[in-house]
């Protein structure tokens, strides 16, 4: 009987043990992970705003290499372009040629033009004819036919000088057919590359006609870079910036900011461009930026401009204020959000401390884009985290000015209650009404309807809140 007994004790002896530690599991784990699921979210802000990395601290601009000159070439709009003799993107020489004009129209025009000045040549030469003979007459005629030649004389006279002067322009014209025809072909004065090419006429980006061809001439390069309207007003002539190689962030190229466009910039169908650095549809302008030393860059090539704050020494990788830097016998820690936006005791490794500053270097642990907590007794791992600062509490050291601070304090200093709010010393007037021992005043107690009442609510005496309840009969 007794060797039967022994299964049921081993058996109910496990399931006891097994119901304790799970009793301890639920105690010191799943009571808190459960805690820690049901509390307020916690406020956790970016790595790289803590630590001054935010681009938005310093803005960033995209660019384009530029020749410092755009040499633009215009064709003449009463003439027919039969060839267009380069392509956009071909080098180009002083002298080489670009393209032609049609010369059919123009052999035309000259003859029409020659013919007419033949004519007129003719005509001119008929009316002198004319002239003389009327002259002749003129010395036989009776005295009273003398005043009727003077006028005729003088009318033919009139008709040369215009046929004259018709010949002259004529002859002006002539010869500017005659050259026309013997430069047919338009002939580079720059060296460079070509740009564009307009066969079909176009505005440029600040809606002006666009030229029939643009050379970006060879030499010293500039930059063009693009600011929308929210950065508009950070930038100013004269500024130094710095510009980087996209492919390489470590090349750069010191420079000024030369001239900033007052007019926004357009698309081809008139819309303005999306505004990158802000990520709403805003109006862009043009910058221009002038190098101290373009070595090493290319035609065309794509950079990015931000504003020299002047901070040679300005340190390298992600230095943290100290009171964000947990410590216990396990070593250095944050609390950071992971990647199931809860928040985590996440070890870090240390590196430098700036004694002046207050700063540590974090070494390993943390990235720019992880996003951490101030570090309070009451944080648990598994609590819901959130990068709405409305309403939390302003972390000693920061700017408490904007959303997130204490309402009422500044830099943790109590400001005095604004007009309306409840005096210090409990009294709602100079007549009674309110004490610290929260009684009224006869005069300013609530009348009696025959009914029971309560009030409650908070009451500021001296800097604090208190509750208070006053019963009425």
């Amino acid at each position: 009987m007794k060797n039967k007994r022994k299964p049921v004790i081993l058996t109910v002896s496990i399931l006891g043990g097994l119901l304790a530690i799970a009793c301890c599991i639920w105690f010191f784990w799943g009571k808190n992970a459960l805690k820690a699921a049901n509390s307020d979210p916690v406020y956790v802000n970016s790595v790289a705003a803590i630590a001054g990395l935010d681009t938005g601290s310093n803005p960033r601009y995209s660019g384009v290499v530029e020749p410092q000159t755009i040499y633009k070439v215009e064709k003449d709009e009463t003439k027919t372009v039969s060839e267009v003799l380069v392509a956009e993107g071909e080098p180009v020489q002083v002298g080489t040629p670009l393209f032609r004009y049609d010369t059919e129209d123009m052999r035309l025009s000259l003859s029409e033009a020659q013919l007419d000045l033949e004519r007129t040549t003719n005509l001119i030469s008929t009316l002198k004819t004319q002239k003389s003979t009327l002259e002749a007459e003129q010395k036989k005629a009776s005295k009273d036919d003398q005043y009727s030649y003077t006028v005729e004389i003088q009318s033919v006279e009139l008709q040369i000088k215009t046929e004259e002067y018709n010949s002259s322009v004529k002859k002006g014209e002539i010869e500017k057919l005659q050259q026309s025809l013997n430069n047919a072909e338009v002939l580079s004065e720059a060296e460079g590359v070509i740009q564009e090419i307009n066969t079909t006429p176009k505005t440029d980006s600040s809606g002006q006609p666009a030229p029939f061809i643009s050379i970006l001439s060879s030499g010293e390069y500039k930059i063009k870079g693009t600011v929308s309207e929210l950065n508009y007003r950070n930038l100013f002539e004269g500024q130094a910036v710095v510009v980087y190689s996209r492919a390489d962030s470590a090349v750069s190229w010191a420079g000024t900011v030369e001239t900033i466009g007052t007019e926004p910039t357009q698309q081809n169908n008139n819309n303005y461009y999306y505004g990158m650095d802000s990520g709403d549809k805003s109006s862009k302008y043009d910058f221009y930026v002038s190098l101290q030393n373009p070595e090493g860059l290319i035609l065309g090539q794509h950079v990015y401009i931000e504003p020299d704050l002047g901070e040679p020494g300005k340190k390298e990788g992600i230095w943290l204020p100290a009171f964000y830097v947990a410590h216990d016998n396990a070593g250095s820690y944050v609390w950071a959000r992971n990647d199931k936006d809860k928040l985590e005791k996440r070890t870090v490794t240390l590196g430098e401390y700036d004694t002046e500053n207050d700063l540590y270097e974090i070494k390993s642990g943390l990235n720019q884009r992880d996003a951490i907590a101030y570090p309070e007794e009451s944080l648990m791992e598994g609590m819901p985290t959130t990068q709405d600062n409305s309403g939390q509490t302003a972390i000693p050291g920061q700017d408490t000015g904007g959303a997130g601070a204490i309402p009422g304090e500044e830099d943790g200093i109590l400001i005095p209650p604004e007009e309306g709010v409840l005096p210090a010393d409990g009294d709602f007037s100079e007549d009674g009404g309110l004490h610290d021992d929260g009684s009224f005043d006869n005069d300013t107690f609530p009348e009696d309807n025959g009914d029971t009442a309560s009030i409650q609510g908070n009451i500021i005496l001296g800097g604090s809140d208190a509750s208070a309840e006053v019963f009425t009969q």
